[in-house]
Parts: structure tokens; sequence; C-alpha cells
């Protein structure tokens, strides 16, 4: 048997295989996907987790500590056995319970906004997957068209050559064409089920996913201009820890002044009291009651000091760190602005006059050859010519989407 024709078999067998692999996946929109990324992906499950944690230790700011007990029992007033039972709290300065509380604020503000940053990279990257994915499958569909081509050729050529109308040359050169195409359609079908594969990764689902929509050009947003990166997600995150690094400043800072102490006693004074001058004899039942007001001072100072001030230089490396990603946010933004605008020539390019060129020598490629006009190496080159014009359209197509998913995800909108 001809070794191509064996060849062929096994790539026709491989390609329905791949093929019929993805008739059980699931087929969902953009949108769909989306939602189903939000509701099931672990990492944003991980960020909301986040953000009850913080919630929690906020409720930690308004901590006083413990309550001091303390039970005295002995000779402590006379030779006769009396108790003593003193309760006492230290309280932190009420600046250091309102700065607390604040950062506990703060710091559920911080966890939400990074939810909202993963939320956004997660959204990006499923736009992106997705997007690629429908250019795939554009492509497979134009590789299909492309088989039914070479097939033809191949048809006819077998023919030519079995009338002796065209020589061996011509009927190995369709036929390896024919395989090429099919080696094309081999990659391309791994290629859509490694992206399935993603797609399905970020989406958590337990069965595999294809895309519904079809490949089409991405409408941009109106309003383009450098500004709109102050929405970006990851930018305000990082503006907001710095409110952070401040807040703890003055945390720190605060735990310099003294903790209240408040008390409160009960104890027995046995024995004969002198009352109004008359002796009067108090057994150990008879409590006497009273409370304490203090400070506790710290004497030395050098460590909350020390505190504070690496707080002050957390604060500042938060504010540079924030300055700094804004201004690469913003060289991104510019950069992604001018991909799109060669991205968008470049589809222009294809849209108003290649596509409409690469149809015409295909139609006329396909009348003259199978008029006998022209010989097989000008029909090859003619459909190379037109069929390559139709891929790098759907890559142009491809590449302007994502210049726009890049621009939606610097600007924050998902």
């Amino acid at each position: 048997m001809n070794v191509l024709l064996i060849s062929q078999r096994a790539f026709l067998f491989f390609v329905s295989f791949s093929v019929s692999s993805l008739v059980t996946a699931q087929r969902l929109t953009l949108d769909q996907a989306i939602q189903s990324a939000l509701k099931n992906n672990l990492g944003i499950k991980s960020a909301e987790f986040q953000i009850d944690y913080f919630k929690e230790v906020k409720k930690t700011g308004t901590d006083i500590g413990k309550l001091s007990a303390m039970w005295m029992h002995g000779q402590y007033n006379s030779l006769y056995q009396d108790n003593n039972l003193t309760l006492q709290q230290s309280i932190p300065f009420p600046t250091t319970l309102v700065n607390q509380v604040k950062l506990g604020s703060e710091q559920v503000i911080g966890a939400q906004q990074n939810l909202v940053v993963q939320q956004n990279n997660l959204v990006y990257e499923v736009k992106s997957i997705y997007h690629h994915l429908l250019y795939q499958e554009a492509l497979k569909k134009l590789l299909i068209s492309q088989d039914s081509l070479y097939s033809d050729f191949a048809n006819a050529s077998s023919v030519r050559f079995k009338t002796g109308e065209s020589n061996l040359l011509e009927k190995t050169t369709a036929e390896t064409q024919r395989l090429e195409i099919l080696n094309q359609q081999q990659q391309n079908n791994a290629d859509i089920q490694i992206s399935g594969a993603r797609l399905q990764a970020l989406l958590k689902s337990d069965q595999p996913v294809s895309a519904a929509d079809i490949l089409s050009k991405r409408s941009l947003v109106d309003g383009l201009d450098s500004s709109v990166v102050r929405n970006n997600p990851s930018l305000l995150l990082a503006k907001q820890e710095v409110k952070i690094s401040q807040q703890l400043k003055r945390v720190e800072r605060s735990r310099v002044m003294p903790d209240l102490m408040v008390g409160v006693f009960a104890q027995s004074l046995t024995g004969i009291q002198n009352i109004n001058g008359a002796d009067v004899f108090y057994p150990r039942s008879k409590q006497f009651t009273g409370f304490q007001l203090g400070l506790a001072i710290p004497v030395w100072i050098g460590p909350n000091l020390a505190r504070a001030k690496a707080a002050g230089f957390q604060e500042n490396a938060m504010r540079k760190n924030a300055q700094q990603f804004e201004t690469l946010l913003h060289g991104n933004y510019e950069q992604a602005l001018r991909e799109l605008e060669k991205n968008s020539a470049s589809l222009a390019y294809y849209e108003s006059s290649a596509l409409k060129n690469a149809d015409l020598i295909l139609h006329q490629a396909r009348k003259a050859f199978h008029a006998g006009e022209i010989g097989y190496i000008e029909y090859l080159q003619s459909l190379k010519i037109s069929l390559g014009i139709k891929g790098s359209y759907l890559l142009a197509l491809n590449n302007y989407n994502q210049s726009v998913l890049k621009i939606e995800f610097l600007s924050g909108k998902f």
C-alpha cells in the first residue's frame, strides 16, 4: 500500500479521535464562563475568606486584655485570718484603642480591594483564553476548508496522473500538501484541547468546556486615555496598603502612651475598730470595699519608639511602591494603546481589501486549474496565497481582540 495513503489514514484517525473527545464538552458563552469562574475559582474563594478574616480581626481592636483577679488570705492585718479579693483591669490608652479599630477598618478595605484585584485578574485570564480558543476554533474551520481544497487538488492530480496528463511529481506534491494540512489540523486540535483544559481549570469545572461563541471583533470601550488607569484594582490596592501602613504607624506611636489601671477590692479586717468612740468588733464576714485608679507608664520607651519608626519606614516603602506601580501602569497602558493601534491597522487592511482579494484569487485559481489554463505549480501558489491571507486575518483579529482585553484589564473594566 502507498506509504502516503497509510500516513493519510493515520492522520484522519487522529483528527477524528480528537474531535470526538470534544463532543461531551460543556459549551459556554463568554459571560457564562466568567460567571462560572467567579463562582467556583478557588483563588476568589480564598480572597473572600480573607475579607471574613480581617472583619473578625477588626473586632480585636477593642481588646483591653484580661481581668486580673487576686485572692489573698492570711494574717495581713492582725493575728486574725482575713480575706482579700482584688479585681484589676489594665486598659490601653483610648487613643490606642481608636487607632486599632481604624487599622482594622483599613485592613478590611484592603482585603475587599484584594478581592477585586483577584476578580480582575481572573476575568482577564478567562477572557484571554476564551478568545484564543475562539481563534483556534475559527482556524480549525479554515483548515477544514483547506483540507477540502487540497483533497480536491489531490483527486484531480491523481486522475490526471492516471490519464497521463501529469507526472508523478504533481501527484506526490498534491498528496504531500494534503498531509501537511492534516498535520496542521492535528496541531490545531491539540491546541484546542490545551486551551480548553486551561479554561476548565480556571472555571474549576468537573467536565471539559468549549466556547459557544464565534470569533468576532470585540468592541472597544469609549474614552480611552491614561487617566482611566486610576481605577485599576491593583493600583487601588497599592494605595490602600499605604493607608494601612499609615494607620499602623499611628497605632505604634499611640502605644507610647500609658495604660489606664482600674480596680476594685473587697476585704475583711477582723478585729476591734473604734467607731465614734466606741469599740466595735468586726468578724471576718464583714467586708470592706474600695476601688483603685492608676497608670502603667512605660519606663523604657525605646522599643515602642523603634516600632513606630519601623512602621514609618514601612509606610514610605508602601508609598514608593504605589508610585512605582502607577508609573509602570501608565507605561503599560500607553504600550497597550500602541499595540491596539498597530493591530487595528493590520485588521483594517484585511477587512478592507485583503480578504476580498483572497476570495477572488481562490475562485479564479480553481476555475483556471480545472479548465487547464494554469499548471499545478501556479495553482498551489494561488492556494497558499489565498489561504495564507485568511489565516493571517484570523491571527490579526485575535491580536486585536487581545489588545482590547489588555486595555480593559489595565483600566479595571471586567
